[in-house]
């Protein structure tokens, strides 16, 4: 159990380390079934997934490291509105938890919703996450909508929903290097595409190699900067 100094929506008693997750099972069995997807779908391979390795590479390294944190989080309306309200606190969260750059880069926190049902949970996460996932991007960060009824799929697998969860959930991480795939689409207006590159060149310029730099700049600088 953390105390914590920042402003909160969460549940008293309910921020945790993956350690000691299971003694909030019987109270939060949301974190039980969390924990069993994680484990079973998102630390391993998958034969539609389209490339090597787990689904999400970089989560099993942080559960070595007892880096992933869950909290839950009450909700009243299942509104976008209320998600933003309640979802934006995240960000701080992450930031108090892991307040040095090793921790902060390699970190995991996972936000359930127990009082969300589930034919509602794409309004709530779905809905939050347009509208929230660029103040996370602009803090270095990067906000997952994860429910029952996603139909976001894979980047390279069309036909593989990667965000189809047992429990609606945020998941909340550091931004990395090949967020760039996800952040940078032909489909991303042109305003919002050149926000999220120049927050990625910022955040992650000594984790880039001088190719990438010189194409996320040339995709900040448009057409005209691309020749």
């Amino acid at each position: 159990m953390h105390p914590l100094a920042v402003r909160h929506p969460f549940e008293p008693g309910s921020l945790t380390d993956v350690a000691h997750a299971p003694d909030l099972y019987g109270r939060y069995p949301q974190y039980e079934r969390v924990m069993g997807w994680v484990r079973s779908f998102v630390t391993q391979p998958h034969a539609d997934l389209g490339r090597p390795g787990a689904v999400c590479p970089r989560l099993a390294p942080a559960l070595r490291l007892n880096l992933v944190h869950l909290v839950a989080v009450g909700t009243n309306t299942a509104s976008a509105d209320e998600a933003c309200e309640k979802g934006g606190a995240l960000a701080a969260l992450y930031e108090e938890l892991f307040d040095d750059p090793e921790s902060f880069r390699a970190g995991a926190l996972m936000a359930v919703f127990p009082d969300l049902p589930d034919d509602h949970a794409d309004t709530f996460i779905d809905g939050g996450h347009a509208r929230l996932r660029m103040d996370f991007v602009a803090r270095g960060l990067m906000i997952g909508e994860f429910h029952p009824r996603s139909t976001v799929t894979s980047v390279r697998n069309p036909a593989l929903p990667v965000m189809r969860c047992p429990v609606p959930m945020f998941a909340v991480r550091a931004l990395s290097r090949h967020d760039v795939i996800f952040l940078d689409r032909p489909q991303t207006p042109p305003a919002e595409r050149e926000q999220y590159l120049k927050h990625l060149l910022h955040y992650l310029d000594d984790q880039l190699t001088e190719r990438e730099r010189e194409l996320m700049r040339a995709g900040i600088a448009g057409p005209e900067g691309a020749k």
